[in-house]
């Protein structure tokens, strides 16, 4: 409680003597409304992912546009990512400011999140505990809604879409506002038969998929209100349905497993521009209702609900502050509990970003949080970026960081019958990284590239081992990380044509340091080269793509026997894109190829996924809004 009452005295001290300063220009643009992602993430890598309109999973995205790797459970099944070798707990999914990974599971199924219903997707990759509490070890990411336009009248988009094995996805989404009221709807549908073809070298034979469907449903509903030019009120409700057979290993013709979600999310936010900074007031509830069948059923419940404060204030030119609270109870409910369990968590912290000369930038950012009459490790973060070159043409950015993260034992971990140990302490890291981004133009060329190199010491990592024919977790594991990104692209505009190249490249070493067996082995399911390379033209409204993915040796086991890996693979899509436009309402139609070479490859043990297919898919977009003045 001593360090709650230090990060509280110390945010009342520093408020008072800000509101004692004028106003001037903040040091980084405060985002009243929206994703408050950089403006304490200096000597972070950050990235934003175009939403558009079509019905697509996060999961999806997120393989196709990112280094990252997403361990699939089939095509359209289970899928949990790993971000710079961490497991799938250590990353901290938010969605308007409040974590969504499971409490009893410690993560988030990203075949769950339909992008469809959302506006904004922000990366964050590293250690940022600091910011967001509990699982940022490997990275964050951020989920949410654009600012209201507060513009008169309606727009509107229809999107269809309908691909090989029983693709179809359907979406819509309109808006209605004025000078004080944005109404905002979105609904979709997606279901996906997946009876695909495929021969799989522990088969031997061809074979078609089997008992693979996949239904989805879901609205989000917005109502944003401005109560006057410095405050505004926004609330949002959100449903989610899912349903699918549970996708079989290729040696397995007599699957009967079904997994049915459904998801609730409602949050209202107040905020309000006054003279002690922007605050911000959020409120959030979160249902989950997990029902897996076999031959018989068992049902996972789990609630939350969180309250969240905090304040921007821009102290002068040269310093910007942030400050706040959040409060969260947790609780699940499951057959494997000897009863309805619940706890608290609190939080408190404290950011501050600094100028030291107009084009070197610094900030802290500390955190303190709390659960079950416990301390999670106090996670504090320095960061620091120097412009070395600012010329509208020939730009150079260094960066640099260093972190302290954790991850609190989830809900399972503690009170798992049997197994459960609620003695389990909270996972700890140490991260270091450094950067550069470089952007230059010549004539009609344009460049980018970023660099990062980083390293991550993980203590007390959680693991579940077997103890008198009882799996039950304890803290065992030490794991060194260290790896490098490279992102380089180019652009060409010659009259009306463009044309763009786009390479991501990865490498990461994550190897078990401390443990029983298997030492200075990498990690299950951590490939350690990983690839993405992309090329577009673009001419009077059409658009072709090329789209490579390659993805290096998977081990599945801890000692990484070869006989058990998965073999790496390339995989070639392409998509042509056409554009029309009539008055108010734009027309795109779309046609893509996915896996044009045919290959056969696994993201899990003996799960197949489908080879070539194909899409084609029309959004319709009307538009009569108005912008105020």
């Amino acid at each position: 409680m001593a360090r709650f009452v230090f990060l509280a005295s110390l945010s009342f001290l520093v408020s008072s003597a800000a509101a004692q300063v004028a106003d001037t220009t903040y040091l980084r643009e405060v985002r009243v409304y929206g994703l408050p992602v950089t403006t304490y993430s200096t000597g972070s890598k950050i990235e934003q992912i175009k939403t558009g309109e079509e019905v697509v999973t996060l999961s999806d995205k997120l393989i196709n546009e990112t280094s990252f790797y997403l361990k699939t459970y089939g095509n359209n099944q289970l899928s949990t990512i790993a971000i710079r070798g961490t497991t799938a707990s250590q990353t901290a999914v938010l969605w308007n400011g409040m974590n969504i990974n499971s409490p009893t599971l410690g993560q988030t199924d990203f075949s769950l999140i339909p992008l469809f219903l959302f506006d904004e997707v922000s990366l964050r990759y590293g250690t940022a505990s600091s910011l967001y509490g509990s699982d940022a070890i490997g990275g964050s990411i951020l989920i949410g809604q654009r600012a209201a336009k507060f513009a008169k009248g309606f727009s509107g988009t229809f999107y269809q879409q309908v691909g090989s094995f029983g693709k179809f996805n359907t979406g819509i989404k309109a808006e209605y506002g004025n000078e004080r009221w944005d109404f905002r709807t979105k609904l979709y549908h997606s279901f996906l038969e997946n009876d695909f073809p495929y021969e799989s070298p522990a088969v031997g034979y061809s074979k078609t998929q089997n008992h693979a469907s996949v239904t989805n449903y879901g609205f989000d509903q917005q109502v944003h209100f401005k109560i006057s030019e410095t405050q505004q009120l926004s609330a949002e409700g959100m449903y989610t349905y899912n349903f699918r057979e549970i996708q079989p290993a290729v040696t397995n013709d007599q699957a009967n497993e079904t997994l049915r979600d459904r998801h609730v999310r409602l949050s209202l936010n107040y905020q309000n521009d006054s003279r002690i900074g922007v605050l911000s007031a959020t409120a959030g509830y979160i249902f989950s209702n997990q029902e897996y069948a076999d031959d018989n059923v068992s049902t996972v419940l789990s609630k939350q609900l969180t309250t969240l404060v905090s304040v921007d204030k821009s102290i002068n030119v040269k310093s910007n502050l942030r400050y706040g609270v959040s409060f969260s109870n947790y609780s699940g409910s499951s057959e494997n509990y000897a009863s309805t369990v619940s706890e608290n968590r609190y939080d408190g912290f404290v950011s501050l970003g600094y100028a030291l000369h107009p084009f070197w930038l610094v900030n802290l950012n500390i955190r303190q949080s709390f659960y079950d009459n416990h301390y999670s490790p106090f996670a504090p973060t320095v960061g620091t970026e120097v412009h070395v070159l600012h010329a509208d043409k020939n730009k150079l950015v260094f960066r640099a960081q260093a972190a302290r993260g954790f991850r609190v034992p989830t809900l399972n971990d503690r009170y798992w019958v049997p197994g459960g140990n609620p003695g389990v302490t909270p996972e700890d890291a140490f991260h270091i990284e450094g950067g550069a981004n470089w952007t230059r133009t010549i004539n009609s060329w344009t460049y980018t590239m970023d660099g990062s190199l980083y390293q991550s010491w993980v203590d007390d990592m959680i693991v579940w081992l077997p103890e008198e024919n009882v799996w039950s977790p304890t803290n065992l594991q030490q794991v060194d990380i260290h790896g490098l990104e490279v992102n380089a692209k180019a652009a060409l505009t010659q009259g009306k044509y463009q044309y763009k190249l786009n390479l991501i490249y990865s490498y990461c070493r994550s190897v078990n340091k401390e443990g029983q067996n298997d030492l200075h082995k990498q990690l299950a399911y951590v490939p350690i080269h990983s690839g993405r390379a992309s090329a577009t033209m673009l001419w009077n409204r059409l658009e072709f793509n090329m789209r490579l993915n390659v993805t290096s040796i998977r081990y599945t086991t801890l000692d990484n026997e070869r006989s058990q890996a998965l073999d790496p693979y390339a995989l070639l899509d392409a998509s042509l894109t056409k554009q029309f436009r009539i008055q108010r309402v734009s027309l795109q139609l779309q046609a893509e190829a996915f896996n044009l070479f045919n290959i056969y490859y696994e993201n899990l043990k003996n799960h197949a996924m489908p080879g070539r297919h194909y899409a084609i898919s029309i959004s319709v977009n009307f538009n009569n809004n108005k912008q105020t003045p």
